[in-house]
Formats: C-alpha cells, structure tokens, sequence
C-alpha cells in the first residue's frame, strides 16, 4: 500500500472513533467495579469483593481527602483493587494487584463513578457517607 492510502485509512478510522465518542458509544475499556453487560451496556460489576475494593478507596479518601494518602494506605496494608484480564477464549478472569497512584486516581475521577461519594448508600438503613 502507498502512504497515501495508509494516511486515507487512519484518518477514516480516527474519524469513525470520533463519531462514535460523540453518540456515546465508544467504550475502549470498562471502569473499575463495572463490566459490559452486551453490546454498548455496562453494569455493575455483580462480584461483592470488587465492590467493596472500591466502596473502600472511597471511604479512604472521603477520610483523607488525598489520592496520594489513599494509595500509599493502600499500598502499606496491602489492599489489593481487582482488574479484569482476558482469559482465553470468552470472559475475563479477575486478577488482584496493589494498586498504582495512576489506578486510585483514576477510580476516584473517572465519570462512571461520578457521584458515588454523595450519592451511593453505604448499608441497608440507606444511610449516606462522603460529603454532605
């Protein structure tokens, strides 16, 4: 192939991912704690070990108000966060890592999570933690 035609098809194809981004449709991976539930859906993640890793990262930093503080805490106590691997053939398998300062941070940014401080019951009465 020419360069011309290698440049005509990065172009189409960053295109088409632009396009897609704009309908709300372009899912590169999955946040922490979810999982695609089919085609362009996500859920979250039914495994109550993961959500509670994270429900954890949450209390923390509510608590220390520092991305740096929690990751170091959880380095230390050796809290591990749950990442998603492919496994052969179909499904994902869950593996468990300490996490890095780029993980917890973006836990705590991403907008899926987008008001879990305030908004997410933290037991059955309903009661709610974070920020009032």
């Amino acid at each position: 192939m020419s360069e011309l035609e290698l440049s005509l098809f990065r172009q189409r194809s960053q295109e088409a991912l632009k396009q897609k981004a704009r309908r709300g449709a372009l899912f590169l991976s999955v946040a922490a704690g979810y999982v695609r539930a089919g085609g362009d859906r996500i859920e979250k993640d039914p495994n109550q070990r993961v959500q509670e890793a994270l429900s954890l990262v949450f209390a923390k930093f509510t608590e220390f108000q520092s991305v740096r503080q929690v990751h170091v805490l959880a380095a230390r106590r050796g809290h591990c966060i749950a990442r998603r691997m492919p496994q052969g053939g179909e499904g994902r398998s869950i593996v468990w890592r300490l996490p890095l300062y780029n993980t917890v941070h973006n836990i705590l940014t991403n907008p899926v999570h987008a008001g879990r401080l305030r908004f997410w019951p933290d037991n059955e009465q309903g009661e709610r933690r974070g920020r009032p």
